[in-house]
C-alpha cells in the first residue's frame, strides 16, 4: 500500500487556514472622501462603510466624534450632522475669518474610540482626509473706488467728497484717499492711514470691522460692510466712535443702523474693486 507523504497537506491546510482567516478579520472603517461646497459652508464626509459613534452600533456622529481644523488664520466652527448606520457625515462650518487661497480642511477621528463600523471596530486615530481646496474670500481686501454717486450723501453734503480710494491690505493695514470737489489731480485732500479688523457675522453675508486710524490723526471707528455680486458692489458704513456719541451700525440693524437708524441711508458708502 502506497504511503501518501503528510507535509504537503499540512502546508496545504496552512495556507487555506491563513487565507480564510485574512479574508474574515474585519477591517475598520476609514474615510472615503470629504467635499467642501462651492461657498464654503458644508463639508461632505464619505466613509468607506456605515459608521456610529458607539462599538454597539448607536449613536450618530457628532462635533465630539470628529475633529475638523483649517489652514492657521481661518477662524471657524462647526456642527456635525449624522444619522447612526450610514456613511455619510454633513459637517456644517461658520467661517468668520477671511479664507486665504489654496485652503483645504482636514477631517479626523476625535480620537481612537470615536467612529466605529457595525461589527464594533474603531477607526484608526490616525486616519485623515483633506478636503478640496476652499473658494478664496478675501473679504474687504483689495482695491476700491467710490464716486459719483456711489459716494455717501452725508460725505458730499457735510465734508465736500467727491471720490474715495481705498486699500485694504493683506497685513490688516489700509490707506484711503478722499479728493475733494473741484480736485482734478491725482493727489488727494486727505489720506487716512491705520489698521484695521474684520469678522465675519452670522447674519448674511454682512462683516464687522474695526478701524484703528493713525493719520491724519488718531481715531476709532467702526462698522459694517458686505459684497454684494452681480455686479460686485461693496457698501460700507462706518462711523467714527472716538471722542464722539456715535453708535456703529449692527449686522442685526443692517445697512442704515448708524446711530440707531438716526441716519438712514445717508453714510452707506458704495466702492467697486479696481483689481
Amino acid at each position: 500500500m502506497k504511503r501518501i507523504p503528510l507535509f504537503p497537506l499540512f502546508i496545504l491546510m496552512a495556507l487555506v487556514l491563513g487565507f480564510s482567516s485574512c479574508t474574515e478579520e474585519n477591517q475598520s472603517p476609514k474615510f472615503k472622501s470629504a467635499t467642501l461646497s462651492a461657498d464654503n459652508k458644508t463639508l461632505t464626509v464619505l466613509f468607506t462603510e456605515d459608521v456610529y459613534a458607539s462599538a454597539n452600533k448607536t449613536g450618530g456622529l457628532s462635533a465630539s466624534n470628529l475633529t475638523v481644523t483649517a489652514p492657521a488664520g481661518v477662524v471657524f466652527t462647526y456642527i456635525v450632522t449624522h444619522t447612526a448606520g450610514t456613511n455619510t457625515a454633513l459637517i456644517t462650518l461658520t467661517i468668520t475669518s477671511v479664507v486665504p487661497e489654496n485652503s483645504k480642511f482636514l477631517v479626523k477621528p476625535a480620537s481612537a474610540t470615536s467612529v466605529y463600523d457595525a461589527d464594533g471596530a474603531a477607526m484608526d486615530a490616525a486616519q485623515s482626509i483633506e478636503s478640496n481646496v476652499a473658494t478664496k474670500e478675501l473679504a474687504i481686501m483689495g482695491k476700491w473706488l467710490s464716486e459719483g454717486t456711489n459716494v455717501a450723501p452725508l460725505l458730499v453734503t457735510y465734508f465736500n467728497v467727491a471720490k474715495v480710494t481705498a486699500e485694504f491690505k493683506t497685513d490688516y493695514t489700509y490707506i484711503v484717499n478722499q479728493f475733494n470737489i473741484g480736485n482734478t489731480t491725482t493727489t488727494p485732500n486727505l489720506i487716512f492711514r491705520g489698521t484695521y479688523q474684520i469678522n465675519k457675522s452670522v447674519v448674511g453675508n454682512i462683516w464687522t470691522i474695526d478701524i484703528n486710524q493713525a493719520e491724519p490723526y488718531v481715531a476709532t471707528a467702526a462698522g459694517i460692510f458686505e459684497i454684494k455680486t452681480n455686479p460686485e458692489v461693496l457698501w460700507y458704513e462706518i462711523v467714527q466712535t472716538s471722542g464722539t456719541q456715535n453708535t456703529p451700525p449692527t449686522p442685526a440693524g443692517g445697512f442704515g443702523s448708524s446711530n440707531g437708524g438716526t441716519l438712514g441711508t445717508i453714510n452707506i458708502q458704495k466702492f467697486v474693486r479696481t483689481n
